[in-house]
């Protein structure tokens, strides 16, 4: 499983989260992106596979350049 949040229409793989103050949360992505984790809170978590290179997570487009960082970071398959 991975940690990733929506910025914009692309679902990026989280690098850092944050909090500001009492009930703010900011979310950083791989790729630096940075944007409000929601009201509600939309962080998710969801299978790795959906950073290993594909378009879509479902109807949901991912952010290729999270998706190269997944992959590089990885541990190679044993």
């Amino acid at each position: 499983m991975i940690t990733a949040f929506m910025a914009g229409s692309e679902l990026h793989a989280v690098y850092v989260i944050r909090r500001e103050g009492m009930t703010k949360i900011r979310a950083q992505g791989s790729c630096l992106i940075e944007d409000d984790a929601g009201q509600p809170l939309a962080i998710y978590q969801i299978p790795v596979w959906a950073f290993d290179g594909r378009p879509k997570y479902g109807e949901i487009q991912v952010c290729q350049k999270c998706a190269k960082i997944v992959a590089a970071t990885r541990e190679p398959p044993r």
